[in-house]
């Protein structure tokens, strides 16, 4: 079975994103609210939610429910990081990586940002914006969302690069082709970073 895990702050377009990508694909889906939930009803194979909001609670919540919506078989399981604003989604992975990796193939970690939250630059000097440099630096996909009318990609793909030189790097808009991102999803790409954090 195969788990990719897709994080982001709230509003990042990570729905959007599964939604689009996923659709037409035999896949299970955990989601992190009930908005998600709603717009997946009738795109995915089975569907799970859990809005959990427990920082210390996250990670063995996070585990059970993966391990819940693995008893039903699904092929591959695509899911949102609980709570409403995970920082870092590695620790969670990383103990699915340790503790069932014979069972499940953990697909990369992508993370969805908002052009709006970078395109004038990042940097670790405030909150928000430390969390976007650990979230790109703990990634092995960046997709950048909402950028519809944004002109300079090449400055947000060497911010990205700066922070990260591995990660891949993918546009989204309501109108672009995610034939890249649904291969990045169904196809054999890895969890690169275990134990990273």
């Amino acid at each position: 079975m195969r788990l990719v895990h897709i994080a982001g702050l709230p509003k990042s377009g990570k729905t959007q994103i599964i939604k689009r990508a996923c659709n037409n694909h035999d896949f299970s889906y955990i989601a992190n609210n009930f908005e998600s939930a709603e717009l997946m009803t009738g795109i995915c194979k089975s569907l799970d939610l859990f809005p959990f909001k427990s920082p210390c609670a996250r990670v063995k919540q996070y585990q059970y429910r993966v391990d819940l919506m693995a008893k039903k078989n699904p092929e591959i399981i695509v899911t949102e990081p609980p709570g409403t604003c995970m920082e870092v989604s590695a620790p969670m992975l990383n103990q699915i990586y340790v503790s069932e990796k014979d069972k499940i193939s953990l697909g990369p970690l992508i993370t969805a940002i908002d052009i709006k939250k970078i395109k004038n630059g990042i940097s670790k000097r405030k909150s928000e914006e430390l969390r976007l440099w650990n979230m790109i630096d703990e990634s092995d996909a960046v997709i950048v969302t909402f950028c519809e009318d944004f002109k300079n990609r090449a400055s947000v793909e060497s911010m990205i690069k700066n922070v990260n030189s591995d990660v891949k790097i993918f546009f989204f808009s309501l109108n672009s082709d995610v034939s890249e991102i649904t291969d990045l999803i169904f196809g054999h790409s890895t969890y690169s970073r275990p134990l990273y954090n």
